[in-house]
């Protein structure tokens, strides 16, 4: 076998390896992600064919490494530690899925084994919300009136919940747009308890923001699998309003507790001491990793939490990074969006039109989430985006390629 040959192999094993491991373990998930880079790297530096790649627009490249670099300078400026910079190695899961996710029919098999993973542990998610137990950390859930809050084998509740929230909207689209019946009823079934285990779970802003998500699916959607979808959906959340009572109860009195500065802990609160800090060093910030202290320093009410973001991604990035960090946040995603949309509105009917529409309902709905919660900071559910992004990106490229040679034709 050829060095490029096997590059290739460990390149598409890796990927499998995240698909797989991603709704189980961070640190697989990232084992995995190594592979895949490692692979990719080799494929590069072996491969008498990889002009033939095609790559991701120059536009969101430049964006994105502009981005890094922005903050990576703050990151000198005022942080204690280069370790910080880690997390934005996760965009190569991006660039990279972009290129190899072209190739649909292996980029299919993936999707299986993310099915796999999303069915296993969110069955064990709506297990523990009637036994109330998480055997993978040895504890006791948070008990609720009806049942206690999933968390899978996430850490996190709202990791737990960030992350089946995307694989929930994801999923709907490609499970319908799928050839297979047997693929078509695994996905949609696998999108299902994905987003039963989001209302065992009771993490407001992701309902929130899932629910902003499918009512850009019901109103996009085409119009043969839209008289499937909205019973399905509804039918999903009957069921988990009567087995969780508690879902609405967790929305009771927020304009009180989240939107109100008296309380220490409330949006309101946290969103201000951000923007005390963006006030304080509007230009680079205070540092990424820095926030926590800085909190602490700013905070109006002593008594309220220690935090380590400011449950915004736009005002995390601006009061750790500076305000041009954070437009150049903002232009990232608005550049990202757009092609996206753009790329779901022309794309043909069929299978790569329901991995562009997943790809942007994933990313609407991580936006919406990341209103509330600094999502863009949790590696988990960030690298999950980044995967999304990848297949999005992918499909334009194959559109890109296709529109080449029918000009040619």
């Amino acid at each position: 076998m050829k060095p490029e040959e096997i590059c290739n192999k460990l390149a598409w094993l890796g990927l499998g390896g995240y698909a797989l491991f991603s709704p189980i373990s961070i640190a697989a998930s990232q084992i995995m992600l190594g592979l895949t880079v490692a692979g990719f790297l080799g494929y590069l530096l072996t491969s008498k064919d990889k002009n033939r790649l095609v790559f991701p627009p120059v536009g969101i490249i430049i964006i994105i490494l502009a981005y890094i670099g922005y903050k990576f300078a703050t990151m000198i400026i005022g942080s204690n530690s280069l370790i910080i910079i880690k997390e934005e190695w996760l965009f190569l899961m991006a660039l990279i899925g972009a290129i190899m996710f072209q190739d649909i029919k292996k980029l299919t098999i993936i999707l299986d084994l993310f099915v796999i993973g999303v069915l296993l542990v969110g069955g064990y998610g709506i297990w523990q919300h009637f036994v109330g137990v998480d055997l993978y950390h040895q504890v006791l859930l948070d008990k609720m009136t009806y049942g206690y809050r999933s968390i899978g084998t996430f850490s996190v509740y709202l990791t737990f919940s960030g992350f089946f929230a995307l694989a929930a909207i994801f999923l709907i689209p490609v499970g319908f747009a799928v050839a297979s019946k047997f693929r078509k009823i695994a996905y949609l079934l696998a999108s299902q308890v994905a987003l039963t285990c989001i209302f065992f779970n009771y993490s407001r802003s992701t309902i929130v923001a899932l629910i902003i998500g499918i009512v850009l699916l019901i109103a996009l959607l085409p119009n043969q699998y839209r008289k499937w979808a909205i019973p399905v959906v509804l039918l999903t959340l009957v069921v988990a309003l009567v087995v969780s009572p508690d879902f609405l109860h967790r929305f009771k009195n927020m304009d009180k507790t989240e939107f109100s500065s008296v309380y220490a802990n409330s949006r309101f609160a946290i969103w201000g001491t951000a923007l005390s800090m963006i006030e304080e060093e509007p230009l680079v910030g205070v540092g990424p990793g820095n926030f926590a202290q800085k909190y602490l320093e700013l905070r109006a009410n002593q008594t309220g939490k220690k935090l380590s973001h400011a449950h915004n991604d736009i005002l995390n990035v601006a009061a750790e990074s500076g305000i041009i960090c954070a437009v150049l946040f903002v232009l990232m995603w608005a550049v990202i969006l757009w092609r996206l949309y753009k790329g779901y509105m022309k794309c043909p009917d069929g299978f790569q039109k329901g991995l562009i529409f997943g790809s942007l309902l994933a990313s609407v709905v991580f936006l919406g989430m990341s209103q509330f919660e600094s999502f863009f900071a949790d590696e988990e559910v960030r690298l999950l985006l980044m995967f999304f992004w990848g297949i999005g990106l992918a499909v334009l490229a194959n559109m890109k390629a296709s529109e080449r040679l029918s000009e040619i034709a």
